[in-house]
């Protein structure tokens, strides 16, 4: 299963413990920029934005995104450090969760089987 993941520098051991969990990542950016745009190029079966740090940012991005299309199918785990619904996102992503760091790799996991299921 590929993981596109949208990191700050510091977050990147998630993308660690992603890997040891047998996930692929095959993507990883600093959310800068339209780089973001990057992430319906590579089909991922999931993706993980960090909200830990400028929440705003991310929020927007997954808008963007989802508004073009290109998470169709795609289910989003959003990290923050509080575990709160982020404003903005209802309805415009079909499967969205939302978790800590520590519950990132089981939040991913379960994601991807509802993915299965659909």
């Amino acid at each position: 299963m590929r993981v596109a993941v949208l990191c700050w520098e510091e977050s990147r051991p998630w993308v660690s413990s992603l890997r040891q969990s047998g996930f692929s990542v095959p993507w990883v950016e600093e959310p800068k920029g339209d780089v973001h745009r990057q992430v319906a190029g590579i089909e991922p079966d999931v993706l993980v934005v960090d909200l830990t740090r400028h929440p705003e940012q991310g929020v927007d991005m997954v808008g963007v995104l989802a508004g073009e299309g290109s998470l169709d199918g795609v289910p989003v785990v959003l990290v923050t450090r509080e575990g709160g619904s982020p404003d903005g996102l209802e309805g415009k992503v079909g499967h969205l969760t939302v978790t800590t760091p520590k519950k990132m790799v089981s939040a991913v996991q379960a994601a991807l089987a509802q993915r299965q299921k659909i």
